[in-house]
């Protein structure tokens, strides 16, 4: 059994926002680097404007182009295609005083033989819908600040309201940082089978604007990839926060053959 050819604005879509940012460093990307394979890549520039946006931007093609060129199992032309991206920004970062400090976090997952296998570092989401049991859940850890400061909630030593606004709440215990070793990274364990009517979303920080209710509740819905993604950044938009991040999001739909 292998995957179909998924297709734009029918089975996939993607857009991002700039929020209340005075610039962009989220980027993404997609390819089918096989006819049984689609792989998507969401990253999160930091650094500053150019550092960031120079970062996200080399990592999602540096990322998705030696994918498509290794060979081995998903799992390790994942972990490789890593390496490769963090290789090529601390080559690009050499010698360049404005891209000193650049960096960012990265999710991609593959879906191949109706199953999904995924590589991440940092703090960007990828969430599952599953459409049998109507249960959103996150796939991917997250490696940031706030998963401490979430648990302190738990046990007392935290409200939510200080939690929200801690000046290290994004603060991230791991990145692609110009070739520096990567502290954390997160990958499936196994592949995750999917199934018809399950949704794959990936997104950037911004996203955490939304709860997981609020976020569940779009997916619930029978909407289009593309009507998913709109509907998303809009919510977003529609909070009018007032340090609004970038927020990219997209999404797959899992459709009957």
């Amino acid at each position: 059994m292998t995957t179909p050819f998924l297709e734009p604005d029918t089975h996939y879509a993607g857009q991002h926002i700039q929020g209340t940012r005075n610039y962009q460093e989220d980027d993404f990307g997609f390819d089918h680097p096989t006819p049984s394979e689609f792989i998507m890549v969401v990253a999160d520039g930091l650094g500053g404007h150019q550092g960031g946006a120079y970062a996200s931007h080399c990592v999602v093609h540096t990322f998705l182009e030696q994918y498509r060129t290794l060979s081995g199992t998903v799992a390790q032309r994942l972990q490789k295609a890593l390496e490769q991206a963090n290789r090529k920004l601390a080559k690009d970062a050499n010698g360049k005083p404005e891209l000193y400090g650049m960096g960012c976090t990265v999710v991609a997952v593959v879906i191949h033989d109706h199953q999904i296998e995924w590589i991440s570092v940092g703090d960007s989401p990828l969430w599952l819908y599953d459409g049998h049991k109507n249960q959103f859940y996150r796939l991917n850890l997250d490696h940031s600040m706030k998963v401490l400061l979430e648990e302190k909630i738990h046990r007392g030593e935290l409200t939510p309201e200080r939690a929200a606004y801690h000046p290290e709440r994004n603060l991230l215990f791991s990145a692609l940082t110009a070739g520096n070793s990567i502290e954390l990274i997160d990958t499936s364990k196994e592949p995750l089978t999917l199934w018809e009517g399950d949704c794959i979303l990936l997104a950037s920080d911004g996203i955490f604007t939304l709860s997981d209710e609020e976020i569940s509740q779009v997916l619930r819905r029978e909407l289009t990839a593309p009507q998913f993604v709109n509907e998303l950044l809009t919510a977003v938009e529609a909070k009018k926060q007032r340090n609004q991040d970038n927020t990219t999001v997209l999404v797959v739909k899992i459709e009957k053959e």
